[in-house]
């Protein structure tokens, strides 16, 4: 029995924990539910269908690294700010954090309008998958800007506590999102059949929807920042300089990992639809059963940020401590529910049987991966993450993806001609590594960094 001087054992940290956790959760669900329907759905038009929808989601999962990037910045600070109740800093961290998603998300909005068929032939050289994907594609480039700012607004939201109006507006935004694509996709109540295509539009009339609730709700509602539209144009004064030291490495970082991800998808992209198709299948499995991995990163970073911000070290590490054994004993213990849905799940696809064996093989390699992967996941997007230690992570993520992951997958897939298994296996080694590394970092206690507001026009 671990004593209690190195991790919780209290029930006012575990409530407080799965009060935090328990929305993000079913937040997420929802968001990745929409990408699991549209998938569904989709995959009764075959590989081609699949694919390509997959490409157009990859684009759209780059843009919500980015998105993550900006919003978790922004917690990074918020959240200690909020455990000194610290008003005034936290309005200025909001309008810059706003400022910036607006910014780049305007840019990703003009290229996916304006160039789609230019973006999918960076993922795959396959002219049907093209012809299907670009209208697809221009669709969904008409969400980037208001999913961008609904976001971080949501992260923000989250870093003080309040997290079931983002719940309440995804959870509405979901059904939605299948209503319309159920109309669209196969034509019904009059409407005309518009396969892919209508996935597109049930998505935009579902993100439009959850901008005006979330984002409207946090510019217009929302008392603990009690940020309105006229604070958009706050000066960053003095704290210009703490958001580019924190903040900015934060969005680097999940900038260069959701870069990482979309090359490997032009990987699998240039190899052959079928794995491309098998990836897609098997990764909508695995994000909807490690949710809780988003959730008990989110939950900690606030947590141990508040702690710290409270100026209680001690506990923000017992904290930290308790966080990385609950995360390693959720990968091992969520390999067995993989290992029963995986059968029936992909016989819900009309695919071949090579794509079919393909899946088998991702799933396998998964399951070796998951216990570390989880630990990975909640040390660095988590703890190291609320504890400011912000600088450090953009080196480990990017060290660890552009000089040993993505390098020996490509060497894999197009020099050596290895099987996908080993594909896939070299392109998500990332993972354990970047675990590795960052928990050698949280044993130094090098990762606590007070963030400090000084005083602000």
């Amino acid at each position: 029995m671990l004593s209690s001087r190195f991790v919780f054992r209290n029930r006012p940290f575990y409530r407080k924990t799965l009060l935090l956790m328990l929305p993000v959760i079913l937040q997420q669900l929802i968001t990745i539910g929409i990408n699991f329907m549209d998938n569904l759905m989709i995959g009764s038009f075959g590989e081609t269908s699949i694919a390509a929808a997959a490409f157009g989601n990859q684009v759209y999962a780059f843009f919500q690294f980015i998105c993550m990037g900006l919003g978790s910045g922004a917690v990074v600070m918020s959240s200690q700010f909020w455990g000194r109740k610290e008003i005034g800093p936290m309005r200025v961290t909001a309008a810059m954090a706003l400022r910036v998603t607006a910014a780049i998300c305007a840019v990703f909005t003009v290229l996916g309008v304006g160039f789609p068929a230019l973006i999918l032939r960076i993922f795959t050289r396959d002219a049907a998958v093209i012809a299907v994907g670009a209208p697809y594609m221009r669709l969904i480039g008409l969400t980037f800007l208001l999913a961008g700012l609904s976001s971080t607004a949501t992260y923000l939201m989250r870093s003080v506590g309040r997290v079931n109006i983002p719940l309440i507006g995804s959870a509405i935004a979901f059904f939605l999102n299948l209503f319309f694509n159920w109309v669209f996709i196969f034509g019904k109540l009059g409407a005309p059949r518009l396969e892919l295509v209508g996935a597109a539009v049930g998505t935009v009339i579902a993100r439009v929807f959850e901008f005006l609730f979330v984002f409207g709700y946090f510019v217009l509602r929302e008392k603990s920042f009690a940020f309105r539209l006229r604070h958009f144009a706050l000066p960053g004064g003095a704290l210009r300089r703490e958001y580019v030291r924190y903040s900015l490495p934060v969005l680097f970082s999940d900038t260069l990992l959701g870069l990482s991800l979309a090359l490997t998808t032009v990987i699998y992209g240039h190899i052959s639809a079928e794995i491309s198709a098998a990836v897609s299948i098997a990764n909508s499995l695995i994000q909807l059963i490690t949710v809780l991995n988003v959730g008990m990163a989110g939950a900690s970073a606030i947590v141990v940020g508040n702690t710290i911000g409270e100026g209680d070290i001690p506990r923000a590490k017992r904290e930290g401590n308790t966080y990385i054994l609950l995360s390693f004993l959720f990968g091992l213990v969520i390999i067995l529910p993989l290992a029963l849905l995986e059968g029936p799940y992909t016989g819900l696809y009309s695919i071949q049987p090579e794509t079919a064996a393909i899946v088998r093989d991702i799933m396998l390699c998964n399951y070796f991966m998951l216990p570390m992967q989880t630990v990975a996941y909640v040390i660095s997007k988590g703890i190291l993450r609320g504890g400011g230690d912000t600088r450090f992570l953009l080196l480990a993520d990017s060290s660890c993806v552009w000089f040993i992951s993505l390098p020996l997958g490509a060497l894999a897939a197009f020099v050596w001609k290895l099987t996908p298994f080993w594909v896939y296996f070299l392109l998500r080694l990332e993972f354990p590594l970047k675990g590795v590394v960052c928990f050698i970092r949280y044993c130094t206690g090098k990762w606590v960094k007070e963030i400090r507001a000084q005083k602000t026009a």
